[in-house]
């Protein structure tokens, strides 16, 4: 098995940041002033290679925070999470083109969950869980 890690995350950066979504790694940066961002969480792989074929199940979670002053309702947050699932299940096979790292991605699919955070200092928060779950295929 080969660590697909970064290729991954690479590929998720870039079809999430053409969005103009600020996106980080882990968790935000502190004093953080955009109302709605995008913050990696964990990715577990679990390789499944057969005899013939090198293949890994992959599992990434990312959650998009929104705030607002007072008050927060889902339209933007749900409208920007719209946008992200159609950048990543974008082209013909509704999956990312992998070929510049040697993969292929195969039967990608996403489970989102809302968290109400409610009010904090002012601030009405709310996020969206995303998790995609897809088997790469190393060429």
């Amino acid at each position: 098995m080969i660590d697909i890690n970064s290729a991954l995350m690479q590929a998720y950066y870039e079809a999430i940041s053409a969005l103009d979504i600020p996106i980080y790694e882990g968790e935000e940066p502190d004093n953080l002033t955009d109302k709605l961002y995008a913050v990696f969480g964990d990715i577990s792989t679990n390789e499944t290679s057969t005899k013939n074929s090198p293949d890994i199940n992959v599992i990434i979670q990312l959650a998009v925070h929104s705030w607002d002053f007072k008050y927060n309702n889902t339209k933007l947050l749900n409208t920007k999470v719209n946008d992200i699932i159609n950048a990543i299940k974008s082209g013909q096979n509704n999956v990312l083109d992998l070929s510049q790292y040697g993969l292929q991605m195969l039967n990608l699919t996403v489970n989102t969950q809302t968290q109400n955070y409610g009010n904090l200092n002012g601030r009405v928060y709310i996020s969206r869980i995303l998790t995609f779950k897809q088997d790469i295929f190393v060429l």
